[in-house]
Formats: C-alpha cells, structure tokens, sequence
C-alpha cells in the first residue's frame, strides 16, 4: 500500500487515508459528504416513514426529504457561523446531516421502540438493545460500504463527531437509557471518534453535532408541522382563537415531557407556557391560510430559528426562548398526530411485521447465514457466532430494509403472498 496522508486530529480517518494520482481537489470533509450521498442506506430513506407511512401521499415529508432539508439549514447556519470567525466545519455539519437518520428502520419510531424491546428481551438479551441514533453510527462506520479493504464508510473524526447527538453508550436508566449514540458493538470507533476532545467535554456535543441537532429540530418543527396542518391534522387556526384547545394542548405537553423525564423546573414551564400564550398561538394563523401565507410563516420561523444558535468558548449556546418554541411546535405533531387514534391500527400491523420478520432473521442467522443480505452474513463471519451477535445481525437487516420491502418480506415468510423468485426484496 502506498503511503499515508498526514492530517490534522480532526480530519483523520479510522483507516487511514491513500494520496490519490490525479489528486482529489475535495476537502476531506467534501469527501465524506459525498461518500454519505453515494450509498444505497441513504437512497433508501425515501421509502421511510418521517411521521406518517412513506406511502401515504406526496404532501408528507419522508426521511429523505427531511434530510435534505437539515442538511440545508445546518450548512447554512455553519456558514454563518464559518462567517462570524468560529471554527465549524460547514462540510462536516452537512455530512453529519446527510447520515443523521441513515439507521432508522422501516415505518419509524414505532419500529425503533420494537426493534429495542425485541433485543433487550427473550431468552438471550442483548442490554443496549436498539436505539436510532446508534444504528445510525453503526451503518456509516461498519455497514455502508466504500472500500473493499475495510469497513464503514471511513469518515474523518470531526464527521462523525457531528454525526453524534448523543455521545455517549446506554446507561441503565434516565435519558442516557433511552438516547445514546453507539452500542458496546461498535466502541472501538466510537472511542477513536472521541479523541482529541478536551476530557470535560468528551461526552458533550461539538458544535458541528449542535448545530446537527438544532436543524434537525427545526426542519421537524416546522416543515412536518405544515405537512400536518395542511392536511387537516394540526388545528393551528383553533389554537389561535380557543382558549380551551390551547389549554388541553399545554395539559397534553407537559404530562408528555414529564413522561419522557424532560427535565423542566416549574418556573421554566410557566415561562414556556407563557411563552406559548403570548408568542406562537398569536403568530398562528385565525383561519386557514393560502399556500403562500403558510410559506411565509414557515420561512418567517425558519429564519428566525436558524439565528437561535451561537458559539461562546467553544461551546454550541442555544436561545433559550426559541428552544422552548421548537419544543412546543414539535409537541404539536406528537399531540395531534403521532398520539392519534388514526394511528393506532397502522402502528400495531407495523409492531406485528417487525416482530415477524426480526424473529424470521434470527432462525436465518442461526440455521443458514448465507440466506441474509451478503453484508450481514460478511459481518458474522467475522464474528465469534454467539447469540447476540445473531441477534444484532438480524436486528441489522431488518433495520436496512424499505417499508416496501418489510411488507413484501411479511407478506412472503407468512404465506399471505408468494411473490415471485425473480423479485429481490433484500439485498
């Protein structure tokens, strides 16, 4: 092999890094940008419930066009930030952008939460279960694949460490049980992807992996929230003039977050309600607005947001009053979405094929490996064969898969329909 590039910490790569004859006029973090656009994982998140079944209609975002969208408001807010003389990289904010979302599985957030259950139960429990953010950093450091010659996609340090919201392994219990951004599988890379971070802060955010998060949140604040208010869904005209809608809202939020063990002192809640009161129910509009008045508001909020994040020492500084507007705007796709009762048959057919197929992979794994995509069976051949790593490699071909194809899947291993031996479903 020829030799190794020099770099700086930042921009290393796990692997190393070849010279290139002609050379690559791209910046490493371009390259990682790129590498992400170019894999199958990211096509694939077109098939890919957001909120709702990516088969429903155009007027909903999938987890492509989300993407797209947090790739564009985190490279815009990094340039300003590039602009006002702080050390961000706009390439690696867009980078880890474009892989945020890459792991999660078929029919979203009701198949994370089964994908976990499923693992961390039955007779061989695999303890750090299944979390999104986690599967993310898996495929883009060891499933993807780039080079023959070694695993993942090989991205540079600052990359991955804007791929990582939440820096950390699973704890037992609080926040850190339910959010965290690598399993005891993948540690190694996890680790070597930490270095060189100061050790107070080893398991913070960078700033690239803040400004990640911020966008995220504001492109699913406000573009999913206009999907669902233009399709009847979110009565933002009703919260704009009804005091009784607005109070069963807040009511809902708070009993949510408490649930979910945000952690918000009464004085902090009084201020966000206030807030919510006083602010964002009189920007909503009295009746239902025109395409371009709606497109005003979104750009109105959108731009007022991107301006919510800074850098004080280093350290990403968030405006607290547009984090709790986040807060309460995505709360309104949860209360009158995600909770409704619309939903409710959908997600259970959605537990049942998951259980299905994830069970289905597992005998796969045990009895005849080479029947799984030729990634996975790659994956545990290079491993020692034991009952969690069956478990992982079936966990990770269902968390691969489109909603399309999970449902041709179900509908063949349970006899519903036989398809044809010509069809590839996975690969």
């Amino acid at each position: 092999m020829g030799q190794r590039l020099r770099v700086s910490a930042r921009l290393e790569r796990i692997f190393g890094d070849l010279p290139k004859n002609p050379p690559d006029v791209r910046t490493p973090t371009q390259r990682d940008r790129d590498r992400i656009l170019y894999t199958a994982e990211f096509r694939r998140l077109a098939a890919v419930t957001q909120v709702v079944g990516s088969h429903e209609t155009e007027l909903f975002h999938n987890r492509l066009t989300h993407t797209l969208k947090v790739a564009q408001i985190g490279r815009r807010i990094a340039e300003r930030l590039q602009g006002e003389g702080h050390d961000v990289d706009p390439d690696a904010v867009e980078a880890a952008a474009l892989a945020h979302d890459i792991g999660h599985p078929p029919f979203g957030h009701i198949a994370e939460e089964k994908l976990d259950e499923l693992m961390r139960t039955g007779p061989v429990p695999v303890a750090d279960g299944f979390e999104g953010n986690a599967q993310s950093f898996r495929v883009i450091t060891r499933l993807a694949t780039h080079s023959g010659d070694h695993s993942g996609l090989n991205l540079t340090r600052v990359s991955l460490q804007g791929l990582t919201k939440y820096p950390w392994l699973r704890a037992a219990e609080g926040k850190r049980h339910r959010k965290y951004g690598s399993y005891e599988d993948d540690r190694a890379v996890f680790d070597w992807s930490r270095e060189g971070l100061a050790a107070d802060r080893v398991d913070e955010q960078t700033p690239e992996a803040a400004i990640m998060d911020w966008a995220d949140d504001v492109a699913y604040a406000i573009h999913d929230l206009e999907d669902f208010y233009r399709a009847g869904f979110v009565p933002l005209d009703r919260l704009a003039r009804d005091a009784p809608s607005q109070d069963r809202f807040l009511e809902r939020t708070l009993e949510r977050w408490r649930e979910q063990d945000k952690e918000y002192t009464e004085a902090e809640w009084d201020s966000c309600e206030q807030i919510a009161r006083t602010v964002l129910f009189k920007e909503f509009p009295t009746e239902m607005p025109g395409p371009s008045l709606l497109t005003r508001y979104s750009t109105l909020k959108t731009n007022q947001f991107v301006s919510g994040i800074g850098i004080e020492d280093g350290i990403a500084v968030l405006d607290s009053g547009y984090q709790d507007q986040l807060n309460l705007l995505k709360s309104l796709t949860w209360t009158y979405v995600i909770e409704s009762p619309s939903l409710a048959a959908q997600q259970e057919g959605q537990r049942r094929i998951v259980t299905v197929l994830f069970h289905y992979f597992c005998d796969v794994a045990a009895s005849n490996p080479t029947l799984l995509p030729p990634w996975a069976s790659a994956i545990l051949a290079s491993g020692s064969g034991s009952d969690a790593e069956l478990k992982r490699a079936a966990c990770d071909v269902v968390a691969n898969l489109s909603e399309s194809q999970a449902h041709a899947l179900h509908a063949r291993v349970t006899g519903s329909h036989s398809g044809s031996i010509y069809e590839a479903i996975s690969r």
